[in-house]
């Protein structure tokens, strides 16, 4: 018995060596739940980083794993992107993303750093949200026509607030001056919050911002909001109408999403998919992704690939008409 015993520990003790000389630890129950790292490009307490803490705990627990969320934010998102392209396999690394890292960001950019269809793939769409056209509530504009109207009589009230150089709110605007045949000035902020505590001033004469962070405003009648540039109405402003319903088109639902490191496995990559497509069927959870002010608006891989590929197509032609410098 003492000779089976000696054996018996002395084969523990050359596991234990083995595992030690791998750098690996013995397997143990906690150590087996996966780890799993959320970039986002945007600081704590923004829009984005809230869905993102909603999407990353519901992951979680579908996946029994830990999944933590970390913040890159800085250069509209491109930092976040960044890293993903630097992620190793052992990092398990997606990215919550906001289309303007992987529509327009490549697009104004001479060197953003890393290449959307080379360097991450699409897991899921989440959320819609709009951009919206609005005005001071001391503007004489009462509707989108009247609007247009002002600016052709005073080209000065063309300015319109944005919320970064090169987004996708400044070549809205671009594209409806060129529709409409009135001039319009891009006037840039640091994110859409200054730009939108303008208007509400009247420091700037219009601005086109996401939908969502006009609600309030508009609920307490500082801000009028015109015309939306999205494929359907608001759900949280079913009266205010579309440029496409005034004939102007152009592929302008904005989204968030999910989007995986090239290096993330095959198969987690697959489990993230499943459980995030099953997220959608769980009404307590999409509440919870409408709560933000946003709209549930599920797409998987395929489906968020082309809506990427079409936008991309629409905005990069928008960039090189308009003869805009990429930085």
């Amino acid at each position: 018995m003492t000779s089976i015993r000696k054996l018996l520990s002395r084969a523990c003790g050359l596991g234990l060596a083995a595992a030690a000389l791998a750098g690996t630890a013995l397997p143990l129950a906690a150590q087996d739940k996966p780890v799993i790292r959320v970039l986002v490009g945007f600081p704590p307490g923004a829009g984005t980083d809230t869905l993102a803490r909603i999407y990353a705990e519901a992951l979680g627990e579908r996946l029994n794993a830990t999944v933590v969320v970390d913040n890159k934010p800085g250069a509209g998102g491109q930092i976040a992107a960044q890293a993903l392209k630097q992620a190793t396999p052992e990092s398990n690394s997606i990215m919550f993303v906001v289309d303007h890292q992987v529509v327009m960001v490549p697009l104004i950019n001479k060197t953003p750093g890393f290449d959307v269809k080379k360097d991450m793939l699409p897991v899921a769409r989440i959320v819609n949200f709009y951009t919206c056209l609005a005005v001071p509530s001391g503007s004489p504009a009462k509707s989108f026509q009247e609007y247009l109207d002002l600016v052709r009589r005073s080209p000065d009230q063309g300015g319109f607030g944005i919320p970064a150089p090169g987004s996708q709110a400044q070549f809205v605007g671009y594209v409806m001056g060129q529709h409409y045949k009135v001039t319009m000035t891009p006037v840039a902020y640091r994110g859409a919050a200054p730009a939108i505590t303008d208007l509400v001033g009247g420091q700037v004469p219009a601005a086109i911002v996401p939908c969502d962070g006009l609600i309030e405003y508009r609920k307490a009648g500082k801000v009028r909001v015109l015309a939306m540039a999205a494929a359907k109405r608001y759900g949280a402003m079913p009266d205010v109408p579309t440029f496409a319903e005034m004939g102007l088109q152009m592929p302008a639902d904005a989204f968030l999403g999910v989007y995986a490191s090239t290096t993330l496995r095959p198969e987690l990559r697959q489990r993230i998919t499943d459980a995030t497509r099953g997220m959608f069927d769980d009404p307590k959870l999409v509440a919870r992704f409408a709560s933000t002010n946003m709209e549930p608006a599920y797409a998987g891989p395929e489906e968020l690939a082309r809506f990427v590929d079409t936008a991309t197509a629409f905005w990069a032609e928008q960039v090189r008409k308009s003869n805009f410098q990429a930085q």
